[in-house]
């Protein structure tokens, strides 16, 4: 029972966060291992809150940007985490998998650092944790520049991070959601939860149904289930030939998931991008 208790915990408190038994040590190193093995070297961001970024940028080449998700952010309901760093990074197990030529991970602000760095309140990566979209542009700005054509990819709370992003960016040509929780209203009607200040993008999707978008949602997954990312694209998804919903049938939360880049070829292609 006690166990149940806290496997529910963990799926259904505010934050999207996982369970995790690692120190926050031994989640950086792990995610260090994964980006050294998928070719990606640490890259330098001087924004106002610390951002950890991994990455390899071919000259002239669109870049695939991965945008982690929410990560440690609660040790239990109510009880805010004093580290984010996730123990499971998806988005950089993705990035580190992706054979294009430029490809850059950057992870939520204050994940992967010391606990103590500066600015690195627990406010960040719980209640703020959808406010602080400044700091990613300046980090995405400062490593890729201006000119280079995007394509963000967000995990969970990343995917609304992307979602804020690509109505900001004009070189943002396409958009893809792994387990995305794009939206905040829908998000916490759909689980009852307390409202939330941040991260309202339902307006933003609507604007953005001309963008080349592909969702991934998995069919066991209690945290965004397909039934939520369809209510969350209700405005778009059937209604633009630019969004796609892709439901993997063996996928929980955390995956396993794979990015099939030829489908989304082809939503570019559909949509003359």
């Amino acid at each position: 029972m006690k166990a149940t208790v806290k496997v529910g915990a963990c799926l259904v408190v505010a934050l999207l966060t996982a369970c995790t038994a690692q120190s926050g040590s031994e989640r950086r190193l792990h995610a260090e291992q994964l980006a050294r093995q998928g070719g990606l070297t640490a890259m330098s961001v001087d924004a106002r809150l610390p951002i950890a970024a991994w990455g390899r940028l071919s000259p002239g080449q669109p870049v695939h940007l991965y945008l982690e998700g929410d990560g440690h952010a609660w040790r239990s309901s109510g009880r805010p985490s004093s580290d984010p760093t996730p123990q499971d990074p998806v988005a950089l197990r993705l990035a580190a998998t992706d054979p294009h030529a430029s490809v850059l991970y950057l992870g939520r602000p204050c994940q992967y650092v010391n606990a103590a760095a500066r600015g690195c309140h627990f406010s960040v990566w719980t209640t703020r944790r959808f406010a602080e979209i400044d700091d990613m542009a300046v980090a995405l700005h400062q490593l890729v520049g201006e000119g280079r054509d995007i394509i963000l990819i967000g995990f969970s709370g990343g995917a609304n991070i992307a979602v804020q992003l690509a109505e900001r960016l004009p070189d943002v040509k396409g958009l893809v959601t792994v387990a995305g929780n794009l939206d905040t209203d829908s998000f916490t009607r759909f689980h009852r939860l307390a409202d939330e200040a941040y991260g309202h993008n339902s307006a933003i999707l609507q604007k953005l149904s001309g963008l080349p978008q592909l969702h991934y949602t998995g069919s066991q997954d209690v945290v965004v289930p397909p039934e939520l990312t369809r209510r969350q694209l209700k405005e778009v998804a059937g209604q633009s030939e630019c969004v796609r919903i892709e439901e993997v049938k063996s996928a929980r939360h955390h995956g396993p998931w794979r990015l099939d880049w030829s489908v989304f070829a082809e939503l570019q292609r559909r949509c003359g991008t």
